[in-house]
């Protein structure tokens, strides 16, 4: 279970330097002003935080997910490892629902995470200096509830995201000895079909975790926000940032699973060895 929490850390990390830049650009379609919209596509707004803050604005925000995403996703690899050795199959109804405990676990933690990281994107003024300033000073203002801010809908998310995506892994990759090149395939593909499945709600997350940023709040609470939001925009803006979701998703999750799954592999080399497995042993009693 140590391994696959380690495994799932180190996975993790890799996968959000990837993909982070265009999780920037998915948060600034979704809270652009519809009626002044800034940015006129995917592509458009990767080049104007580009041009306008450099490298360094396609990454803001970055501390959050880069330092909750060891936390983050050694719970997914090593809940989702431990709920199927409890089950004691290997079913795809099993890593379903492996995957989808996963996702609940996590989200604890994941939705103060995304808060901070979703601020820190769309602010203009530069109110917060980092992530850990930013959940500090709404903790001091509004508490827990202010912390937990779109935890719902982050469940909503993150339960069948979870699932499919390790249900699709299965599917694709054949199992975790797969070959390299079908283990890359397999993450990236089994990760853009999990956000396609759920990518309304996060549109509709981003929103209530933004919402009073930059201005006065605007939503009373998650269906006011959908109402609100459809009777300006219509049904399109369920897919607002999709296609920078999408771009991100795959190299992301390749660079994800694959990390995991050497690691995984490296490991059951490196047990064989019985100086090196009593190393390992007593840095996992450490732990």
């Amino acid at each position: 279970m140590a391994l696959d929490f380690l495994a799932g850390c180190v996975g993790g990390c890799a996968g959000v330097i990837v993909g982070h830049p265009f999780d920037t650009v998915k948060v600034s379609l979704q809270t652009q002003d519809f009626k002044k919209p800034i940015y006129k596509g995917t592509w458009h707004c990767f080049m104007s935080i580009l041009k306008k803050d450099k490298i360094s604005g396609l990454y803001k925000g970055i501390t959050s997910p880069l330092g909750g995403v060891s936390i983050v996703n050694a719970i997914i690899f090593g809940a989702h490892g431990q709920v199927m050795r409890l089950m004691g199959s290997e079913g795809l109804h099993t890593h379903f629902v492996a995957g989808a405990t996963a996702g609940l676990l996590q989200s604890f933690i994941c939705s103060p995470i995304e808060l901070s990281k979703t601020i820190l994107q769309v602010q203009k003024k530069n109110m917060y200096k980092g992530a850990i300033d930013c959940l500090a000073k709404i903790y001091r203002s509004k508490g827990l509830k202010g912390i937990y801010k779109g935890y719902y809908l982050t469940i909503c998310r993150e339960v069948p995201s979870f699932g499919a995506y390790f249900m699709f892994f299965e599917i694709l990759s054949g199992g975790w000895d797969a070959p390299t090149w079908r283990t890359m395939l397999a993450g990236g593909t089994a990760g853009s079909i999990s956000w396609l499945i759920v990518y309304p709600v996060d549109v509709l997350k981003t929103r209530i975790q933004s919402d009073g940023v930059n201005s006065k709040a605007q939503y009373k609470g998650y269906l006011h926000c959908f109402r609100e939001s459809f009777k300006a925009e219509g049904y399109p803006f369920l897919t607002r940032g999709l296609v920078s979701t999408i771009i991100r998703a795959f190299p992301t999750n390749a660079v994800t699973f694959t990390v995991v799954t050497w690691m995984m592999r490296f490991s059951d080399v490196f047990i064989t060895n019985s100086s090196v497995a009593c190393v390992l042993t007593c840095v996992h009693t450490s732990v």
